[in-house]
Order: C-alpha cells, then sequence, then structure tokens
C-alpha cells in the first residue's frame, strides 16, 4: 500500500520496451525506463541525483523513433478509499517529471460522448502524424499543418491549425504517453529555473565574481607588469636622433640600430 521505489529504481514499463510481435523496429533504448520515454543524452554527473537528470534531460534520438512509443490510454474506475496514491509513472523520487494520463477518473456523461463520439478521442485508430482536433473530423498532418506554409506564389500564410487546437493534439500526444516532440526547442531544451541568474542587486554576487578574478590576477602580476611595461616602450614615438638616423641611413641600413616602434592592437 504505503510502498515506494526508491530514487534511481528502475521500472521497466511496456512502452519503453514492446513486445517482439508488436513489429516495432525503432533501437533499443540505452535506459529503457526513463521517466522522459526517451534515451537520455548525457551520463549522470557526479552530485546529481536522478530527479535533477530527469528534469534537465535532452532527447538524443529522432522524433519518428519516439512517435512509436505511443501506448493507448486505458481508463479505470476511482481507487476506493483515501488517501490515494498518485499515478507512478513519470515520477522520480516522488517529483513528477512529465505529464501522464491518469487512468483513475470517473468518466462523466460528457466525458463518455467525447470518447465514443469524437475522432480524436478514438484511441485504437490514433495516429501521431494524422491527427484529428476536439469536435472535428477532419485530419491534419503533423508537423506540416502547425507550421507557417508558403504557397506557390512565394507568399507565408499563418498554420492551418490554431493555437486552440494545437494544444489539444499536444493533450492527445501526453494522453498517449509521448513527449510534445514538435516544439521549438525539443532537442536544445530550456535552463532550468534552479540553473538561471540569481536574482537581487548585481553586487550581491557579482562582487564574489571580481574578488576571484583579482585573486587570480595577482598570482600572475609580475609578468603582467613587465609586459605592461614592454608595450609601452614599444608604443612611444621615435626620438628625434631616432627619426634622422632613419631618414638619411635609410630602413635597412638603420634596422639593427634603431628601436621598432609596434603599436599594440585594440
Amino acid at each position: 500500500g504505503n510502498f515506494a521505489p526508491p530514487e534511481g529504481a528502475v521500472l521497466v514499463r511496456s512502452q519503453n520496451a514492446p513486445k517482439s510481435s508488436a513489429g516495432s523496429v525503432f533501437p533499443a533504448q540505452v535506459y529503457p525506463a526513463h521517466p522522459h520515454n526517451f534515451t537520455p543524452l548525457r551520463p549522470v554527473a557526479p552530485g546529481f541525483s536522478a530527479v535533477d537528470r530527469a528534469v534537465r534531460e535532452v532527447a538524443l534520438e529522432s522524433r519518428f523513433d519516439l512517435l512509436e512509443r505511443a501506448t493507448e490510454p486505458k481508463f479505470a474506475g476511482e481507487c476506493p478509499g483515501t488517501p490515494r496514491r498518485e499515478f507512478q509513472d513519470g515520477i522520480v523520487a516522488g517529483i513528477r517529471v512529465r505529464p501522464v494520463q491518469n487512468p483513475y477518473v470517473r468518466l462523466t456523461a460528457a466525458q463518455k460522448y467525447r470518447l465514443n463520439n469524437w475522432p480524436s478521442r478514438d484511441w485504437k485508430g490514433w495516429i501521431p502524424q494524422r491527427a484529428h482536433v476536439r469536435g472535428s473530423r477532419r485530419k491534419y498532418r503533423l508537423p506540416e499543418d502547425i507550421s507557417p506554409y508558403k504557397d506557390e506564389l512565394g507568399e507565408w500564410h499563418p498554420p492551418r491549425v490554431s493555437g486552440r487546437y494545437k494544444a489539444d493534439i499536444e493533450k492527445q500526444y501526453y494522453m498517449h504517453n509521448l513527449p510534445w516532440v514538435w516544439a521549438n526547442n525539443y532537442y536544445q531544451g530550456s535552463v532550468h529555473y534552479m540553473d538561471r541568474e540569481p536574482k537581487g542587486k548585481t553586487y550581491w554576487y557579482k562582487k564574489e565574481f571580481r574578488r576571484a578574478q583579482v585573486a587570480e590576477a595577482l598570482k600572475r602580476a609580475d609578468q603582467m607588469v613587465d609586459d605592461y611595461r614592454k608595450e609601452r616602450r614599444e608604443k612611444k614615438r621615435l626620438s628625434w636622433i631616432e627619426s634622422m638616423v632613419l631618414e638619411f641611413a635609410g630602413e635597412q641600413t638603420a634596422l639593427p640600430y634603431i628601436r621598432q616602434r609596434r603599436i599594440p592592437k585594440m
């Protein structure tokens, strides 16, 4: 009842390791129980827990390989009694790291109508690349119909699917345990809020950084002073005698005896 898997435990799920009879040809995952349903991009860094890694992970495999890992949504009655444990898929160390369809719901009459009549809720025939939207019987191509397109005259047009119905397609992906692979930054990811530059007065955290810079520079202070003096000496203009010798003797003859002026590049 109250048993919880230990942190970092490997939970093998059917959507990550389907049966050979399913006919899927996507490559085997390096880490078959990853909560995001894809192979992680980088190894575990020291000092990082499983949940730290899960919330910062970036996909490595092709979008079309990931789309083969969809699972059909299932619905079950609500569990009797309280308290009730949350659905464990997509949870690492008690923290939810990705949206997951909750099967333990009490279906209302409106929800049953949608499941029975809307093509977008026909889970048996649902295809990630050819999705319906809520209340419509037209199929849309993904990602072509959710992106701006150019006509034969070279004019750009807005996406055929508006943001409202695009969000409904994204919800369908989550209900099939799929990440939203058509996001613009899907393979780049975003900066986790704990990794951002701290808020507050700038000098609160830049003062220590500046102090570390000064301490590092002091270790090579003697060499920096010598380089600076040499640079200033070479930058000085030629004296009157030096310029006269250079003018009458010529550059080739006076070169071994006259200081060569070097102006540092800015």
